[in-house]
């Protein structure tokens, strides 16, 4: 069958698909300051991580970016195991570290769950190949998408992100700055 036939997917679904994990993230990333708004919870340790998360669109070093962003995920940052300790965190001192963690276990569920998803577009493929779709960035977007819908009054418009094409630089996107998904 001739590709003019085929019929391109409009759904939400079919429209992340086209736009590359660069764009996902900085998707992801305007619902989480969205909602970090329209809920009025504004802080220090959000603005920070929400600065580190930013990067990601625009960094050649992923790899660094990994590491600084494992010092503000939620999930290592509140892990109770005795190992857990302030001196592995090269980006917190100790008594940030205790600060971030007493702040996080303060913090709302959907919260925790807007940036655990974030996170985990950006860390997915980090080490590993994108696949067709990168069905892991995919997912998480979409339930970002979903949890925006009901939960945010001004989703982000698809649109704005699908200058990052899927089709560039094998799904990551070409890099680009924070500015350019205003």
């Amino acid at each position: 069958m001739l590709n003019i036939f085929k019929q391109k997917d409009n759904s939400i679904e079919g429209q992340f698909k086209r736009i590359s994990i660069t764009g996902r993230m900085a998707f992801a990333i305007k619902c989480l300051e969205q909602f970090i708004i329209e809920n009025k919870l504004e802080n220090l340790w959000l603005d920070r991580l929400t600065e580190v998360l930013w990067e990601f669109t625009s960094s050649e070093d992923l790899g660094e970016w990994d590491k600084k962003i494992s010092d503000l995920d939620p999930n290592n940052v509140m892990d109770k195991h005795p190992d857990n300790k302030p001196s592995d965190y090269d980006s917190l001192t100790e008594k940030e570290f205790y600060e971030l963690k007493t702040y996080y276990f303060g913090i709302e569920d959907d919260l925790l769950l807007l940036i655990d998803l974030t996170i985990d577009i950006g860390t997915s493929n980090l080490y590993g190949a994108t696949g067709k779709y990168s069905k892991k960035t995919l997912d998480s977007v979409l339930r970002i998408y979903h949890f925006a819908q009901e939960n945010l009054n001004g989703v982000p418009e698809i649109e704005k992100f699908r200058i990052s094409k899927y089709s560039e630089k094998g799904g990551w996107g070409n890099r680009m700055d924070k500015a350019e998904f205003d």
